[in-house]
C-alpha cells in the first residue's frame, strides 16, 4: 500500500529535481498534507465522461491522483453531476498540477510578513502553502461557491491553517 508520506516525498523530489519547487516554497509543499484538500470524491476523465473515483472504493487511485503532478478535478457540474448514470458533464473546479501551483507561488515573490488576496479558494490548498509561508493571518482568500468556500474552510481548519476564507465574488473586492 503507497502512503501519503511516500507519495508526498516522490512529487517534492520532482518538483525540486525540475527545478519548479524553489528552496522557499520547499518547506511549505513538504509540510502542508495535499491529501486533506483533495476531497472524498474526485473525477478522471475515461473517454465516455467524467467519472467519479471515491477515496473509499479505491484508496490507492485515490491517493496516487491526489499527490500526483497533476491537477485533479474536483467538482462536476457545480457539485450535482448532471450526466447520465452521475457521470460528470463539465468541470467546475479542480486542484491545480504542483508543478502550476509552485511555479505560480515563486512567482508571487512574496516574503514573510507580507499580506496576500487569493482570487479563488477552491480547495484551499494553495491558501495553506501561502498560510505556511507567510502567516495564516495574512492570507485572505475568497471563492464564490458557497459550497467550495465551506469544503475549504473544514479542510484549512483541519490542516491547522485559520485562513480567512470569504465566500463572494472576487470581482467585487
Amino acid at each position: 500500500m503507497i502512503d501519503s508520506e511516500s507519495l508526498s516525498r516522490q512529487l517534492l523530489d520532482q518538483l525540486t529535481d525540475s527545478n519548479e519547487l524553489t528552496p522557499a516554497w520547499r518547506d511549505a509543499f513538504a509540510s502542508v498534507p495535499r491529501q486533506v484538500f483533495i476531497p472524498d470524491t474526485i473525477w478522471r476523465n475515461d473517454g465516455d465522461g467524467l467519472v467519479p473515483l471515491h477515496r473509499t472504493e479505491d484508496p490507492q487511485a485515490w491517493m496516487q491522483r491526489a499527490w500526483g503532478d497533476r491537477a485533479v478535478v474536483t467538482q462536476v457540474d457545480d457539485g450535482h453531476p448532471a450526466g447520465p448514470g452521475q457521470l460528470g458533464r463539465y468541470v467546475t473546479s479542480s486542484a491545480s498540477q504542483p508543478n502550476v501551483v509552485a511555479l505560480m507561488l515563486d512567482a508571487l515573490d512574496a516574503e514573510h510578513g507580507m499580506t496576500v488576496c487569493e482570487i479563488g479558494t477552491g480547495t484551499g490548498y494553495n491558501a495553506a502553502l501561502l498560510a505556511h509561508r507567510l502567516g495564516a493571518e495574512n492570507v485572505t482568500s475568497i471563492e464564490i461557491d458557497p459550497q467550495l468556500a465551506g469544503q475549504a474552510r473544514q479542510a484549512l481548519a483541519t490542516a491547522g491553517y485559520p485562513v480567512t476564507v470569504v465566500t463572494a465574488d472576487g470581482t467585487d473586492a
